[in-house]
């Protein structure tokens, strides 16, 4: 008899079903899932059967949508690559088990795309879940006539909790019953020990996961007793984040998701044995499978899912998308894992067993080394059983050499404060720093111990258009600014930069909804405020020298032919295309100039200019040619393949009168590496400050494919050297460094940053709520 807990935790991991399957509904209803991948075959012959079991969509965010559509089509991709695989070698029969099925309608796709194909190898389809659940399945399928008319004819078994046929079979098991498992497989038609050849696959789809892992063990250990089995599962992981500390210090995504499920009754047992994709990779073999391999998310989405840019455009075009940082979270702790009980070169019968990764092309992409290398793939992104691939993946730590040593201060910049803000500004005019903008929530004055501090009010988060101000000298902090028709309106992923001589504070662009951009360029000074210098005259022409509005770029004060100018590049449009275009505001005469590309005095190609990017970092720094300084570009996405980059650029400016372009800009890539050779690793949303000529600071971010590690989140480039150290601070701490701004306090010696945080899947929002510096 099981306990009234249990009960209440079985039907909590239950009403997992109705969350999940929403939300592939919402993928349906928005065109994430392409209708039919059978030539000549309509929409109305091949339905995606997603709106026959949620007849009521509702809608998800862009990040849910993306990360489910990574999920569900990797899903079908190897789903349906395993039986094409099955159908390519001539084998007469396959079988699919889906552990977990909940609603999914997989099976009945499957049925109507074979009909299209002739396939000649007989598939059997065993969908298995708790059986209270299975009842509500069987009643909704026997309730709607399209589902319906698709059943099997003649089962030989047909009740109000099960359905069994040659082809199809929907059985209600509780997994932690194989007694039951086995007696319903073999009901199915499905037996271990047949003299008849049957491979078949196993799908588990966030499904063991909510067993304790004694009980998933013994799932996965009974299905490697079949022959010809391969096992697809599809979970959670927490990859490596503090190497030197193991598991004790965790990623700040990995406790938002574990408090998540324990606050809704349903734990993620299993992943308290199991962590890292090297930890499940030998659960699988110790288990008695042949080979296994683990890759997460992120690598799937890049060779699976989504490996070319029309893949990523088609995407793009079906919402406004914004939450790259976040989505790529998400792909690092989430994994598919592959394992079969042969390997891939045994034979049965003299017949080759089924390979599914072969089958689908992710095989080939696994086992070129160099590939692998030049993606930054490691033991955070993929691992295998594979003797001679999986020993390249192997990471370490850096050599001593390659870190410097750095300190938090003593005291905390602004103590008592507690902030909810992301995708702001941090600009020092002397003593004082600035926070405009953002996205969170909106904070009051407090009055405590003779300080004023922020707190912040309430939980309704928003863009933000209100002024802090953080005197560096006493730690003091003010609202100067609430927000008013007199001041910029509420944005986020604004650039707001201080001139050269530190008087004042410019500030350009950002967004308020991913399609409402800014192009407007304000000035503050703390005599006179805000002062509006430019705005809303927006040019849609390909080349003009009228910048659109512009988000995530980056911005910069320099000379450039002897005049300070504001110098924009990179950023987001309206559109959701990256900007590649580089354009100056000159302060002087308050207007834009358009810099156009150009290689060695020539007008520059497109293939060799810096792509479109957006969510890098740029800063000034000393030019090769006296007095004239250049601009260093770190990381950024890749509009075209949303790709994260590992490249630095070294940009430089010029006005060449009576030549054309007569205001030109090029750029050179730097290649930047440790005394031991070791490359930077692809990154985005980070912070960058200027230290002093030759120093140049790296602060957060993401990566991709893998977790940036903790001793990989901070680190110095010296560009003068082309070399980088990583700066390994005095003690751990729990910040995410993503969306946050950092400033140089020069007074001080020391670093100072404000903010940051993001929302991990849907399991809640993360907020590094306190100030920070380190000595510089």
């Amino acid at each position: 008899m099981e306990l009234a807990g249990d009960q209440a935790a079985d039907l909590a991991i239950q009403g997992t079903n109705t969350s999940s399957i929403t939300s592939k509904r919402s993928l349906e209803r928005l065109g994430y899932l392409e209708s039919c991948h059978v030539p000549g075959v309509t929409e109305k012959d091949s339905p995606l059967m997603f709106k026959y079991v949620v007849p009521k969509p509702s809608r998800r965010s862009p990040v849910i949508n993306r990360a489910y559509y990574q999920r569900t089509e990797s899903i079908r991709l190897l789903v349906e690559g395993w039986i094409n695989e099955c159908e390519s070698l001539g084998l007469d029969q396959c079988a699919v088990v889906s552990l977990g099925c909940g609603f999914d309608p997989m099976f009945f796709r499957q049925v109507t795309l074979r009909k299209h194909r002739n396939s000649r190898t007989r598939l059997k389809y065993v969908d298995i879940d708790y059986p209270s659940l299975i009842l509500e399945r069987l009643y909704m399928i026997r309730n709607e006539n399209t589902l319906r008319a698709l059943l099997p004819e003649n089962p030989s078994r047909d009740d109000v909790g099960a359905f069994v046929s040659d082809s199809y079979s929907c059985l209600g098991i509780d997994l932690r019953q194989l007694d039951q498992l086995q007696k319903g497989l073999e009901e199915a038609g499905i037996k271990k020990d047949s003299s008849e050849r049957m491979p078949i696959l196993v799908i588990s789809e966030v499904v063991l996961a909510y067993l304790e892992a004694g009980e998933s063990d013994a799932v996965i250990r009974f299905f490697a007793q079949y022959p010809e089995a391969t096992f697809v599962l599809h979970e959670q992981c927490i990859p490596d984040f503090d190497e030197e500390q193991e598991s004790s210090n965790l990623h700040p995504f990995a406790l938002t998701m574990f408090r998540h499920f324990e606050r809704t009754m349903t734990p993620l047992k299993t992943l308290q044995e199991y962590r890292s994709l090297k930890d499940h990779r030998d659960r699988f073999s110790k288990l008695g499978w042949g080979a296994c391999d683990v890759v997460n998310m992120n690598l799937i989405s890049d060779y699976l899912t989504m490996p070319t840019a029309a893949h990523h455009h088609r995407v793009s075009m079906l919402e406004p998308f914004d939450e790259h940082d976040e989505l790529y979270w998400i792909g690092a702790f989430y994994f598919m894992a592959v394992a079969m009980t042969t390997t891939t070169t045994t034979t049965t019968g003299g017949k080759k067993s089924p390979d599914v990764l072969q089958n689908v092309g992710l095989r080939q992409r696994l086992q070129q080394a160099k590939t692998l290398a030049s993606d930054h793939v490691d033991h955070g992104s993929y691992t295998s059983t594979n003797s001679t691939i999986d020993p390249i993946l192997a990471s370490r730590l850096p050599a001593p050499a390659a870190f410097l040593n750095v300190e938090w201060t003593d005291s905390k910049p602004f103590s008592g404060l507690d902030i909810h803000r992301k995708g702001h500004t941090l600009s020092l005019l002397k003593d004082d720093a600035y926070v405009f903008g953002g996205f969170g929530s909106e904070v009051e004055d407090s009055q405590e111990d003779q300080s004023r501090i922020f707190q912040t009010r309430g939980q309704q988060q928003t863009r933000l258009g209100s002024l802090l101000r953080f005197n560096l000298a006493t730690g003091s902090c003010q609202l100067v600014s609430p927000g008013t028709d007199d001041a910029p309106s509420p944005r986020m992923h604004h650039s707001a930069v201080t001139t050269l001589d530190g008087s004042a504070i410019y500030l350009y662009g950002g967004r308020d909804g991913p399609t409402k951009v800014h192009n407007d360029v304000w000035r503050y000074t703390p005599e006179d405020g805000w002062d509006s210098l430019w705005r809303a005259r927006i040019s849609h022409s390909g080349d003009s020298s009228v910048p659109k509005g512009l988000f995530k770029h980056t911005a910069n004060m320099m000379l450039v032919a002897g005049r300070e100018m504001m110098v924009i590049f990179g950023g987001r449009l309206a559109s959701g295309e990256a900007n590649d275009q580089v354009w100056a505001f000159d302060l002087q005469e308050g207007q834009w100039g358009h810099f156009q590309w150009r290689r060695n005095g020539q007008t520059h190609h497109h293939e060799d200019r810096i792509p479109g990017i957006f969510s890098h970092s740029s800063v000034v720094v000393a030019g090769k040619e006296q007095g004239q300084d250049s601009l260093l570009i770190v990381g950024g996405v890749r509009g075209t393949d949303e790709k994260v980059l590992d490249k630095v650029w070294r940009m430089t400016l010029g006005v060449s009168e009576g030549e054309e372009p007569s205001c030109w800009v090029e750029a050179t890539a730097m290649e930047v590496k440790t005394s031991a050779g070791d490359s930077l690793k692809p990154r985005f949303g980070h912070a960058c400050v200027k230290v002093s000529e030759d120093r140049i600071w790296i602060l957060g971010g993401v990566s991709a494919p893998g977790l940036l590690q903790w001793h990989e989140t901070l680190l110095e480039i010296q560009p003068s050297k082309g070399t980088f150290q990583y700066l390994r601070p005095s003690s751990f701490r729990e910040l995410v460094m993503v969306g946050h701004a950092a400033a140089l306090d020069p007074d001080r010696g020391r670093v100072v940053g404000v903010g940051g945080g993001g929302t991990c899947f849907g399991f809640g929002a993360w907020w590094d709520s306190t100030a920070w510096a380190l000595t510089a």
